[in-house]
């Protein structure tokens, strides 16, 4: 448990430290984080960006090696959680839509807040607890103990609750959450291999988790997409959108495909206006390594 006591004395450092130390430090580890990037998955996201977003091999290579940056700032935002409360976190994050949270929220019938490995989607879990609203978010259990401990006490710190995405205990936390009229965190926008709605992203078929759209039909609960953004001024801004519910006919594929499809739709229109926010690293069309891993 080493990890776990030194991840807590670096936050301790960080959340002493004056927010601009921490973010040229942030800076600092991105840049760092370029250089243990396999090169493959480098070349595969420059490509990708290239091939969606139409932008030319240099302005490709630029957002590619951004969206590896950002996430050494998005450690230390995680580090400074314990700073964060439902005072701060106003003055730490601009919040955009929030009447739809509201009024979606006040209908009683509890909400999925969907949302893809985009800017600091673990900073958006935080602004929408410390507004006051239950919230249990689903993860992927780390490989290394320690650091699972750590993020999800540091989830837990910040008013979230945590359920893994494996498992029957796992979907019956979800639905039971669902049915106590709390809302539901899904990150949408990876592929789950076998399973989910064939749909294509940036006019390539990929395979994208059904659970929104599964769990919207089930129990009659709005999806709210939901981003967040870093500003040109460096600040963050979250993006809450109006609500979208899965219809209930006799075509469930159809049902849940049409609903998928608008959220593809959003992530689409997410990325373009704000390229370096996304995980392009992710081989999210599942092709990366054949494409430039054998060569």
């Amino acid at each position: 448990m080493v990890t776990y006591y030194l991840m807590k004395l670096i936050s301790k450092i960080f959340c002493l430290l004056p927010w601009s130390i921490g973010l040229a430090f942030g800076n600092v580890l991105g840049k760092l984080a370029l250089k243990i990037v396999p090169t493959w998955r480098m070349r595969m996201a420059a490509a990708n960006i290239q091939e969606c977003l139409k932008v030319s091999p240099e302005e490709a290579r630029q957002i590619a090696d951004e969206s590896v940056v950002k996430f050494g700032r998005m450690v230390i935002e995680v580090l400074r959680f314990p700073l964060l409360n439902p005072d701060t976190i106003q003055s730490v994050v601009k919040t955009d839509g929030l009447e739809n949270l509201e009024e979606v929220y006040a209908k009683g019938k509890g909400a999925l807040m969907c949302t893809g490995h985009f800017g600091n989607w673990e900073l958006l879990g935080a602004d929408v607890a410390l507004h006051g609203y239950p919230m249990l978010s689903i993860a992927r259990k780390q490989n290394n103990g320690a650091m699972d401990r750590f993020i999800n006490e540091y989830r837990e710190i910040v008013g979230q609750k945590v359920a893994y995405n494996e498992g029957r205990e796992s979907v019956l936390a979800m639905g039971r959450y669902l049915k106590e009229k709390h809302l539901l965190g899904i990150l949408f926008d990876q592929d789950t291999n076998d399973t989910g709605v064939k749909i294509k992203l940036f006019g390539k078929e990929v395979i994208t988790p059904g659970g929104p759209s599964v769990f919207s039909r089930t129990f009659g609960c709005p999806i709210l997409p939901i981003f967040m953004h870093y500003d040109p001024d460096g600040s963050c801004r979250a993006k809450i959108y109006p609500p979208i519910y899965a219809e209930r006919t006799k075509d469930k594929d159809r049902d849940l495909y049409q609903v998928t499809e608008k959220l593809i739709q959003i992530l689409e229109q997410e990325i373009r206006s704000n390229p370096p926010m996304w995980f392009w690293v992710h081989d999210r069309w599942k092709d990366g390594w054949e494409r430039f891993g054998k060569h």
